[in-house]
């Protein structure tokens, strides 16, 4: 490798798929995946960087959110993922939810948001806790490790790992440098 040249950053392995949790048109020109873990203070940060993101490219950007539960550090992180995967129709509520107060993350917490949103609390309890629940999880976290992802959040644009800095300018330069839209990122809020 050439003093200038930059290492090649790691590609995403699992491509998007009907399966996957997503916000856009499947056909948008710009890609976002985010593999996260729902205690993780990084993606607390960045969910509403995401959120700028989605608003200022509507109807132009898919985003795909997928489970990177660090449970070793975060002891709810797995236990949100599986919330969330439970949720089936209602992810994008969950997900919001869980983002809402990430410090109050509980059993607790995570079945009074299913009762939020309408779910039978002991059903969704077993839901949550099943096989088939973790398994999406799993299959979530092994096409991360696949991918190269090793901490949370990691971004991929257009396929190719963000590696730049874990903020808005950082975020926002890269998905413009990646879709070639020509687009200014707006002005931080005020």
């Amino acid at each position: 490798m050439r003093i200038h040249e930059q290492p090649e950053r790691p590609a995403l392995k699992v491509p998007p798929s009907p399966e996957d949790h997503s916000l856009g048109p499947a056909d948008a020109p710009i890609q976002l995946v985010e593999y996260g873990d729902y205690q993780c203070v990084h993606c607390i940060a960045m969910h509403k960087v995401v959120k700028e993101v989605l608003a200022h490219y509507a109807g132009r950007i898919r985003f795909i959110w997928r489970h990177f539960p660090l449970s070793k550090m975060h002891p709810m992180a797995r236990p949100t993922a599986q919330a969330a995967e439970a949720a089936g129709d209602k992810f994008w509520d969950m997900h919001e939810l869980l983002f809402s107060q990430p410090k109050n993350l509980n059993r607790e917490q995570i079945l009074e948001y299913a009762r939020q949103l309408g779910f039978n609390v002991d059903t969704f309890s077993a839901a949550m806790d099943s096989e088939a629940i973790y398994a999406q999880v799993r299959a979530n976290m092994a096409g991360g490790i696949r991918s190269g992802v090793n901490t949370t959040p990691t971004f991929y644009i257009q396929g190719l790992r963000h590696d730049g800095d874990l903020n808005r300018t950082s975020l926002f330069s890269a998905i413009e440098a990646a879709a070639g839209t020509g687009d200014n990122p707006p002005n931080a809020p005020a």
